[in-house]
């Protein structure tokens, strides 16, 4: 079984990552999964913001929900 993330959790690891390199994994639906490489270059009390690397969009903003429901998965990278 998983291990799930709480609020607090998840507003901890975004502070942890805040200016590092991540890879996402979001799952937009309908079977649409999205992996992204760039940095998490902002935090705020509702929502974070990672400016991606090689997209056409520059940079994604996800809240923290998005985390705790499993819709988004961030990992640092190496």
């Amino acid at each position: 079984m998983k291990k799930r993330l709480n609020l607090d959790d998840a507003k901890a690891l975004v502070q942890q990552l805040l200016g590092q390199s991540v890879a996402v994994k979001l799952n937009r639906g309908r079977n649409k999964i999205k992996n992204y490489t760039g940095v998490l270059s902002e935090a705020h009390s509702n929502v974070f913001v990672i400016k991606l690397a090689d997209d056409i969009f520059d940079r994604i903003s996800c809240s923290y929900i998005d985390l705790v429901c499993g819709e988004l998965v961030i990992k640092p990278q190496p």
